[in-house]
């Protein structure tokens, strides 16, 4: 066969076979570039639900009824410096309503040195605070707003409190988070802890507990306050290891503060 030919017939050949390839190649990419991206040819069938209920449970609704008498707690508190002047700085941490006509209870190391407290409610509605006294070796304070009409917490017995009952604490870690819930267990219904050198009775609590919870609740599963948030005494480093005021050791010196204040 003459060499001429010979290389026609080469190139006719390489020319089919590159032919062949590029449909071929089409044909497979495009049937990936359909699976992949989820075309009508895709055999993918998804189940979703119909249900418009909210996935409600026991928890969660403690959780919502207990939340709406937790309050945020901002604070000023104007220092001094010999090079710079007056200056302000800002704290933060939670408290429990405990009455509908504005007194609410948190920690003395909350306010401790502030000149300023302002409060806001679950709702979003700020107030400014008056303070209305407090007990440094016990960490209870209380506070006042003008406001009616509130949702205060209903205070349980934490004498019955057992190992191993379950709890949420409810407050504002970090001073930005507020309304935030944990959840955990009663870990020692009594543990007594050196805080600045005073001796506490304190519950201890797997709940997660951060700055700015301070003042905050701890509630059980009847959505009864059994404690007050003692964040103070955790250190940073320490997971799992909170601390809260028994509610009858809080509740008993928040209302002599406000008898002693009338």
């Amino acid at each position: 066969m003459d060499s001429k030919v010979k290389k026609i017939m080469r190139r006719t050949i390489a020319y089919i076979a590159i032919f062949v390839v590029a449909i071929v190649g089409g044909f497979l990419g495009n049937t990936i570039a359909d699976v992949s991206f989820g075309s009508k040819e895709a055999d993918l069938d998804v189940v979703k639900t119909n249900s418009n209920s909210k996935n409600t449970t026991d928890v969660t609704k403690i959780a919502e009824k207990s939340s709406k008498s937790v309050v945020e707690i901002k604070t000023e508190t104007m220092s001094r410096d010999r090079f710079f002047g007056n200056y302000v700085s800002e704290g933060a941490g939670s408290g429990v309503i405990i009455s509908e006509n504005g007194y609410i209870v948190t920690n003395y190391h909350v306010l401790s040195g502030a000149s300023s407290v302002t409060v806001t409610l679950h709702d979003g509605k700020e107030y400014e605070a008056e303070y209305i006294g407090g007990d440094s070796e016990n960490d209870i304070a209380v506070l006042k707003i003008k406001a009616n009409d509130l949702t205060p917490a209903t205070i349980g017995n934490s004498d019955n409190l057992v190992v191993g009952e379950e709890v949420l604490a409810i407050g504002n870690p970090l001073g930005e988070l507020g309304g935030t819930v944990t959840d955990g267990i009663i870990s020692s219904t009594s543990r007594e802890i050196s805080v600045d050198g005073v001796t506490m009775e304190l519950l201890q609590t797997s709940a997660a507990i951060n700055p700015g919870n301070s003042g905050g609740g701890l509630f059980n599963m009847q959505g009864e306050l059994i404690g007050i948030v003692n964040a103070k005494s955790s250190g940073s480093d320490i997971e799992g290891l909170g601390f809260a005021i028994p509610s009858n050791t809080a509740i008993e010196i928040a209302e002599k503060i406000v008898d002693a204040y009338k």
